[in-house]
């Protein structure tokens, strides 16, 4: 008899048991809190991770972060998460930016059903179907990606299907984009894939997504072809 693997066993068992409760919540609960899930699924696929440390069968260490430089942001993953999995996650001031992270396996189970969350393979959520689902996905992912200046709005990533969901999504909404790529001088780093919503589409681009990051909504406001049209 393999007894380490009959230890696993049971460890599982008694995970499921203790996080049952949870499991049916999410279960029962999610489809009426599906903004908050896109918009959680947009912050990390932006500026977060999800990792799970340890060894294959462990049930310990499965673990969310999120490290967004601006208050409200942060207030809303805390808020988020919390509605979505019972769970405070900690959080640390570094200088320029926080640091949010909570263990917890049924959330990483849950959120990796939606997709890969690595930087190579990211993409929109083909799980998330209603249009306020869409907008939140990409409002989240432009408060962490996006770079607002007077000749355009830009995000850039090294994944390539990432960024043609992304720009998919800007066209279901009537808002032109740009893809460029930009092949970097060591042959070893990854082609980087950059979206550019030009000026002349910033004001439908403010008018159905915006920001929820402080800073670049503040920025996107002042912006003449903004207020301009």
């Amino acid at each position: 008899m393999d007894f380490s693997n009959l230890g696993s066993i049971r460890a599982k068992a008694r995970w499921e048991k203790r996080n049952k409760p949870l499991i049916n919540y999410i279960k029962n609960n999610h489809q009426q809190l599906s903004k908050e899930k896109a918009r959680l699924i947009g912050f990390i696929m932006g500026d977060g991770s999800i990792t799970s440390l340890g060894k294959p069968l462990s049930l310990q260490n499965h673990v969310v972060s999120f490290y967004p430089d601006d208050k409200v942001m942060l207030d809303l993953f805390l808020s988020d998460f919390e509605k979505l999995y019972l769970k405070k996650p900690t959080v640390k001031f570094l200088g320029t930016y926080y640091s949010a992270r909570v263990n917890s396996k049924s959330a990483c189970d849950d959120l990796r059903s939606f997709g890969d969350f690595s930087s190579l393979n990211w993409k929109f959520p083909e799980k998330l179907h209603s249009r306020e689902e869409k907008i939140e996905w990409l409002k989240a992912l432009f408060d962490c990606e996006a770079y607002v200046s007077h000749q355009d709005i830009r995000m850039q990533s090294v994944s390539k299907k990432g960024i043609e969901s992304v720009q998919r999504l800007l066209n279901e909404f009537k808002i032109n984009s740009k893809i460029y790529v930009y092949n970097r001088k060591n042959k070893n780093w990854n082609t980087n894939y950059i979206l550019s919503i030009p000026r002349r589409s910033i004001q439908d681009y403010k008018r159905t997504i915006g920001f929820n990051n402080s800073k670049k909504q503040a920025k996107l406001d002042n912006l003449p072809a903004c207020q301009n049209g």
